[in-house]
């Protein structure tokens, strides 16, 4: 990136990082999640010392990129969120956020859930971060994922929107009452996009169930109505589940891939390549 010969686009956990949020895995850089050093571990914790450098850098990442030919954005091509954004000028991204959030946070205590939301995270505060809690559906915490996904469009593009799932499912360190939502279906535009974010398996064993209403197509394929939109995103942030089952990268089920463009040739780390396919 330095010598611009690669390029990023901000994603979900860049975002928390600039925002000052940890979430679960992200205890490689903040200094308050023991608990991920016991489910991660062994990883490397980045340098204190070079972090106001890194959280600088991440300041400067666009949230989309695009040309005629391609558009790339981490989790979602939303129209009404990229205007919404683009209507903000020059604000800095940082303040952006604050600013939807805030919204978010006036919207919400609007929705009538509020009270519930409150009492149930009083009530559940340990028990929503357990996984071996027995869990019914919360719908005060539901109901504040789901406004959230929607009401500030950076963490849109970023994170997805999201829909009320059909029951309570336990991922990345707590319990959750709402599931991604394919938004590609919808996608009409001519322009291919490429997003990753959403763990797509490039192996055959069963999608978790709330991954289910995700991909309905193979792995090499293309999706939505257009056939113009590629989830590159092969799970390879699972791989610490293999390294504390010992399992050797040339054995790996996890794959960081690439697609090559414009010849849509998938790359994989492993030095696999497959042609990505349009069904129509």
């Amino acid at each position: 990136m330095a010598a611009e010969r690669a390029f990023a686009v901000l994603g979900n956990h860049e975002l928390n990082l600039l925002m000052h949020d940890p979430k679960d895995g992200s205890g490689w850089y903040f200094d308050n999640r023991p608990q991920d050093d016991e489910r991660y571990a062994p990883w490397q914790h980045f340098p204190i010392a070079q972090r106001s450098q890194l959280h600088e850098q991440l300041a400067q990442w666009p949230l989309v990129w695009q040309r005629d030919d391609l558009r790339v954005v981490h989790a979602a091509w939303l129209p009404e969120s990229l205007r919404q954004i683009a209507d903000a000028g020059n604000t800095p991204i940082i303040q952006q956020y604050h600013f939807w959030e805030d919204g978010f946070q006036h919207a919400f205590d609007n929705s009538g859930w509020k009270a519930t939301y409150q009492d149930e995270q009083h009530r559940l505060h340990r028990e929503l971060e357990d996984e071996q809690s027995t869990m019914a559906f919360q719908l005060g915490v539901a109901h504040y994922d789901l406004l959230r996904s929607t009401a500030n469009p950076i963490r849109a593009l970023t994170s997805g929107v999201e829909a009320l799932a059909p029951a309570p499912f336990y991922a990345n360190g707590r319990w959750r009452f709402t599931v991604r939502m394919p938004w590609w279906q919808q996608y009409q535009d001519q322009v291919p996009v490429v997003v990753g974010h959403y763990w797509r398996h490039w192996y055959d064993n069963p999608v978790p169930t709330h991954r289910q209403g995700l991909f309905h197509e193979p792995p090499t394929h293309w999706l939505g109505p257009q056939q113009n939109v590629f989830c590159i995103d092969f799970s390879v942030g699972a791989r610490w589940r293999e390294r504390q089952q010992g399992t050797p990268l040339n054995q790996t089920r996890f794959h960081l891939a690439a697609l090559r463009w414009p010849e849509a040739t998938i790359v994989l780390d492993t030095g696999l390549t497959a042609n990505s396919i349009r069904s129509r």
